[in-house]
């Protein structure tokens, strides 16, 4: 393959398990040990992004009401953590007052606390609960 090309695809067999093999030539071109694997439900697709280690965070915010403020607040407080490009984000309404908001991201990207983090989104206006665990690693 050409380095010029845009991408590069393989068809790999699907098995269960929690090893991934990838051809070697998409392991020299991803550049690190370690990948965060999502499953996107809505379309059954595989996403996979290199990290340099293997502890990532899942954050996930139940929105009561989503509010043109929302998206304001959350954007300073990412800003303010140090998050202005997190690796991968989702967000769905179901119902009027059922939405939800979620990311993942490295703590090494993090210029606050984790908790000072877990406050500041707590006091974005609309938001009932929020979840910050690790992505388990396999």
């Amino acid at each position: 393959m050409s380095k010029k090309d845009m991408t590069q695809a393989r068809v790999l067999k699907i098995t269960k398990g929690n090893e991934v093999t990838l051809p070697a030539d998409f392991v020299e071109g991803i550049g690190t040990s370690y990948g965060l694997a999502i499953l996107i439900m809505k379309d059954k697709s595989v996403k996979l992004y290199p990290v340099d280690e293997s502890e990532v965070y899942y954050l996930k915010l139940e929105i009561e009401k989503l509010s043109k403020s929302f998206l304001e607040e959350l954007t300073n407080i990412f800003e303010g953590a140090g998050l202005e490009d997190v690796l991968f984000t989702s967000g769905i309404c179901q119902a009027e007052n059922q939405c939800y908001y979620e990311c993942y991201f490295t703590p090494q990207q993090l210029r606050i606390s984790r908790e000072e983090m877990e406050q500041g989104l707590k006091g974005i206006t609309g938001v009932q609960k929020v979840i910050l665990n690790d992505v388990p690693v396999s």
